[in-house]
């Protein structure tokens, strides 16, 4: 894929997280909250992603992957993205309707605890009125 196709995708990803994870109530701008997101992509060659034994060009089928992170991500926010996500997706990477099934995203949930910005804990960084908050937005 050409750089230029990928720096429209990480932009497009990127907008599509902020609209689904901004919130107004938060202290995050929307522009920190920007600046947070990351996109990384992992091509893999023909001759190393099988399943079922085969290739996806052997299957016929399209398989991309998302793996998605952040604290306390509720199985209503999860579905939420899921839903939003995946036509975005099939529209970027150009997945036909029937493709749909071959579009996966992997969630990574963790608690504040489990995460450390600049050295310190986010669960000593962000005060627990605000997490708190979050996971009441959230729900």
């Amino acid at each position: 894929m050409p750089d230029q196709r990928r720096r429209q995708i990480a932009e497009r990803l990127t907008l599509e997280i902020n609209d689904l994870f901004f919130n107004p109530s938060a202290r995050i701008t929307r522009e920190e909250l920007r600046e947070r997101t990351t996109v990384h992509f992992t091509p893999y060659r023909e001759n190393e992603l099988f399943i079922g034994a085969r290739t996806p060009a052997e299957r016929g089928a399209i398989d991309l992957t998302v793996e998605l992170s952040d604290w306390s991500m509720s199985r209503k926010q999860q579905r939420r993205i899921a839903r939003h996500l995946t036509p975005v997706l099939a529209d970027l990477f150009e997945v036909p309707p029937a493709g749909l099934e071959g579009i996966n995203i992997r969630f990574h949930p963790y608690p504040p605890s489990d995460f450390a910005v600049g050295g310190r804990l986010l669960s000593d960084i962000v005060p627990l009125i605000g997490r708190l908050m979050k996971r009441l937005a959230r729900h």
